[in-house]
């Protein structure tokens, strides 16, 4: 299969995967390290079992080292950082089997199917950043991988914070754009095949485009790596990365844009899916039967959320506190906790007081309390007259809930502001939040988000609000000078006997 001759060594490719082709599922070869030679630290995007059959040396997996010698085998999952150091006299030689987890041939072969029905650009663009934000926590955020996406205009959607040092060295990409100009589009083209780009600091970006069925929504970046047998290339002491490593990050790049494809293709069937429900129940009173059963099967799903982490912190913080002798405040603690489940159990209610809604919230956040102690702060401002407003059950506390999720994680010194008042027949609400200041970009993706429908809290709490107010409302996330606000607009509806109250 050929040498491939690295700066560090050489790989003597046994057998390599070819893109495109199913006759081979894995890469072997036999990797060379020279003696006072170093791989510097660089991320496995495949699977790989490495044997060692000579030489000695130091292996650092994720910073943790170990020494290396003859009959030493190692498994290791995608996603480790790795690298090793040759501290004897003869050359380190392993043999190495990794899986690049190649993709259907149609997969990349074929994006550019077309759809039935037209697609404007606006709903392109709508439909790249929906998808992008529900893969965003279950899937990207979870991999400690280099990459920028972009929209079809060029511009930003989201960007990992885990570039290579040599990259952060030079250019900064962890910024909003940096000094990246790899990052920064310098013409409106559109990319229709996968593109490979050389940048001025002699690193190699991968690019591809996002399409569904045949409509252009963006591309992705990913790669910044070196390699040695590109022409012209010098050494700065970044890891020379293999051909196996390369394919790994191509695969990696074409699972993201197949995970965004995947979620347009579901999120047009349940659209067209909820036409047609409409379509077959015909007349006012089998519509308002749809949507109760809808609302009771989104409420029964949705309203018994307390969190496992929330539980099993407060019932430390319980244990602890019968063992150091606090008894009144243990007995505080458990009605707290027993008033969270009597409420979570209203499970046929769609609307409550203010009142009661802020109980809630107050005995979760007493809990919250109970564990951080002096370093949470919590003030509120609330005008007597909203106690008597129509709210939906359970809305205030997943958006307080997410604070403690993301917004106080940059943050030891917690502080949470809630605010209410009544203003020309309507209720303003306003949480805020310390920690991290969230950009333009970062809101805009969060309230797109909110109104996708997908499954997250934040997307819940709209849907609440939406079945209450119809349209007549307004929920959005913005920044202020010290962390995050979320702004909330609903007219005021007095509670009324016929509410479950």
């Amino acid at each position: 299969m050929g040498t491939q001759k690295t700066d560090w060594g050489d790989v003597q490719w046994l057998q390599m995967n070819q893109e495109g082709s199913s006759r081979f599922k894995m890469n072997v070869g036999i990797v060379t390290v020279e003696p006072g030679t170093h791989q510097p630290a660089h991320v496995h995007y495949e699977e790989q079992v490495v044997h060692f059959l000579q030489g000695v040396g130091l292996n650092k997996i994720d910073g943790k080292e170990c020494l290396l010698k003859p009959g030493d085998t190692f498994h290791w999952p995608a996603g480790v950082i790795h690298e090793i150091m040759n501290t004897g006299d003869e050359p380190i030689r392993h043999l190495l089997v990794s899986n690049p987890e190649s993709l259907d041939e149609e997969i990349i072969m074929n994006p550019w199917e077309k759809e039935e029905k037209p697609l404007m650009p606006v709903e392109a663009k709508k439909m790249l950043y929906t998808a992008v934000e529900a893969i965003r926590t279950q899937f990207l955020e979870n991999m400690h991988y280099a990459y920028a996406i972009f929209d079809r205009d060029n511009t930003l959607v989201l960007k990992s914070k885990y570039f290579p040092t040599y990259c952060q060295e030079c250019c900064s990409p962890s910024l909003y754009y940096g000094a990246a100009p790899c990052l920064i589009p310098n013409s409106k083209e559109r990319l229709r095949m996968e593109q490979t780009y050389h940048c001025t600091h002699d690193m190699e970006v991968y690019a591809m485009p996002i399409s569904y069925k045949g409509y252009y929504l963006g591309y992705i970046k990913g790669g910044f790596v070196r390699r040695s047998q590109t022409p012209d290339r010098q050494a700065y002491g970044v890891y020379d990365t293999p051909e196996s490593t390369v394919q790994g990050i191509k695969n990696l790049l074409r699972r993201i844009t197949k995970a965004i494809r995947n979620f347009c293709e579901f999120d047009q069937f349940r659209k067209r899916l909820a036409e047609q429900e409409l379509q077959i129940f015909d007349g006012l009173a089998s519509q308002q039967l749809l949507a109760k059963s809808l609302r009771e099967a989104e409420y029964a799903m949705t309203n018994l959320k307390i969190n496992n982490h929330f539980l099993f912190n407060t019932l430390n913080s319980m244990a602890s506190m019968a063992l150091d002798g606090g008894l009144p405040k243990l007995y505080q603690s458990i009605i707290d906790l027993s008033k969270l489940f009597h409420y979570t159990l209203r499970t046929e209610d769609t609307v409550v007081s203010w009142r009661q809604e802020f109980e809630y919230l107050h005995s979760y956040l007493k809990l919250q309390k109970l564990r951080y102690e002096d370093t949470l702060s919590v003030v509120y401002d609330i005008e007597p007259e909203v106690q008597a407003c129509r709210v939906p059950f359970n809305f205030l506390q997943p958006i307080v809930e997410n604070a403690f999720t993301h917004g106080f994680k940059s943050t030891s010194n917690k502080s949470l502001y809630l605010q209410a008042f009544c203003k020309a027949g309507r209720v303003i609400i306003k949480i805020m939040n310390s920690g991290k200041i969230p950009d333009k970009r970062v809101c805009q993706s969060v309230n797109l988000g909110m109104k996708s429908n997908t499954s997250h809290g934040l997307s819940m709490v709209c849907q609440k609000l939406s079945v209450i107010y119809g349209e007549d409302f307004r929920m959005e996330m913005r920044s202020w000078e010290n962390g995050a606000e979320f702004y909330l607009d609903i007219p005021f509806q007095p509670i009324t006997e016929e509410d479950n109250v």
